[in-house]
């Protein structure tokens, strides 16, 4: 892991599984506390930039000091970690994507680590989940990679609230900005898609603007 300012050098602060080379790094967002919480993965990225089959699930949760220690958060296992998200009342949500779902864990904040798993939102049937964010009423807003075309807004128990429907397939992570935070930003993917598909949808890989009618929260500021 690395701080950067833009025009400026990479400052490389932490370095996480150093003995394990077939892993990488996914999804990471700065927690309520101001450490960085990362998971890893094991690499789907060969050397020509071709998909790689992943074949078990070698991905873990950690939390990184703004010293730079890194810490396992839990010992379960993910085949793709996704999503990270705090709801108001404290407790953790992030998502297995090889499993089609999220999962929600209690915080020990003495012990420093995640409680006992517990399903969130799974097997719902538009793609897969990848990146979320949180908007000001407590709601995840959850993008579904791999066809799902779509956001999903769901509430803190679980429940899913509305679809909001995408001009592309592989929605990859969504973020609120604007003045006052009023508009839902959404990253798209292009990975594993044809010429002859691109070619046929423009919109793959694009960056949308949505004004989803609610707003979002301030991100948290490292350290």
């Amino acid at each position: 892991m690395a701080l950067w300012d833009f025009g400026g050098p990479y400052r490389t602060f932490a370095t996480i599984e150093a003995d394990r080379r077939g892993n990488r790094l996914n999804e990471g967002v700065v927690a309520p506390d101001g450490s960085f919480w990362v998971g890893t993965m094991a690499n789907n990225i060969g050397p020509d930039d071709a998909p790689m089959t992943i074949t078990g699930d070698e991905g873990r949760l950690y939390r990184v000091d703004a010293d730079g220690k890194a810490t396992s958060l839990s010992e379960d296992r993910f085949g793709i970690t996704n999503s990270m998200v705090w709801l108001p009342g404290g407790r953790f949500v992030t998502a297995d994507t090889t499993k089609n779902a999220l999962y929600s864990y209690a915080w020990d904040k003495e012990a420093a680590r995640l409680g006992k798993r517990l399903v969130f939102l799974a097997d719902f049937p538009r793609g897969l989940p990848d990146g979320s964010c949180l908007d000001a009423e407590g709601y995840v807003w959850n993008c579904r990679v791999v066809g799902g075309s779509c956001l999903a807004r769901i509430a803190s128990d679980g429940r899913l609230d509305r679809i909001v429907e995408l001009p592309c397939s592989w929605p990859t992570s969504c973020a609120f900005g604007g003045i006052g935070l009023d508009t839902l930003f959404v990253t798209s993917a292009r990975f594993t898609m044809s010429a002859e598909h691109l070619a046929a949808n423009p919109f793959e890989g694009g960056l949308f603007a949505i004004k989803p009618g609610v707003r979002g929260v301030p991100a948290n500021r490292f350290g």
